[in-house]
């Protein structure tokens, strides 16, 4: 009787012990830090005023972000996109790059027993189109520029291969005006400018560290 009540005595207080050291381990929490990469195709861009047109057509880009989860559901993010367009005229030839700096959030919506998290989010920023001109002729060249604020709607779906790394497409919408127009550093006037829009179809992946 007294070897079985020590049996019982020991076997209580090795479960204790197992369930104390359970308690003081540390539980790993998932990351609130987000990194992204993708590569991106963004639609034809036009900008128009009350003389000139300037249009380009579809290119490709890639793009990098920072993003805080600052709730499960709640991303904050910053980040950079350039795309290489082309012009779309029949008198000019050359390509344009267009920057995308922006910050914006996104709210996610959890499918229970999905691997799939959709999300949509809204955005603000600067874009700029930038190309060398060059005048054969006089064997000069110069710098032009557009730019201006934009703000924007997007949408898309993580697909997660793993709890550190998912995979991200979605498509983004931005309007604004590109007011700013040089010309070698020196600002030119413009009148009548017209809203411009940019779309953006993007692919890449997300890891959470």
């Amino acid at each position: 009787m007294q070897r079985f009540i020590l049996a019982v005595l020991a076997a209580s207080f090795g479960l204790a012990g197992s369930a104390q050291a359970q308690r003081q381990q540390p539980v790993a929490r998932p990351s609130r830090w987000v990194l992204n990469g993708h590569s991106s195709m963004t639609l034809g861009t036009s900008v128009t005023d009350a003389f000139n047109e300037v249009k380009t057509s579809s290119g490709l880009g890639a793009g990098v972000e920072v993003g805080y989860r600052v709730t499960p559901r709640l991303l904050t993010y910053a980040g950079l996109e350039i795309n290489k367009q082309p012009v779309d005229a029949f008198d000019l030839e050359g390509d344009f790059g267009l920057t995308h700096l922006e910050a914006g959030a996104r709210y996610s919506f959890p499918i229970t027993g999905s691997k799939m998290l959709p999300y949509i989010g809204a955005w603000v920023g600067r874009r700029s189109l930038s190309t060398t001109l060059d005048d054969f002729d006089a064997g000069t060249s110069s710098d032009f520029s557009m730019s201006g604020l934009v703000a924007g709607a997007s949408g898309g779906v993580q697909l997660f291969v793993s709890p550190k790394l998912a995979l991200d497409g979605g498509l983004s919408i931005g309007v604004g005006k590109m007011g700013n127009i040089k010309v070698d550093g020196q600002k030119q006037t413009t009148q009548g400018l017209e809203s411009t829009t940019t779309t953006r179809i993007r692919f890449g992946a997300n890891w959470y560290p």
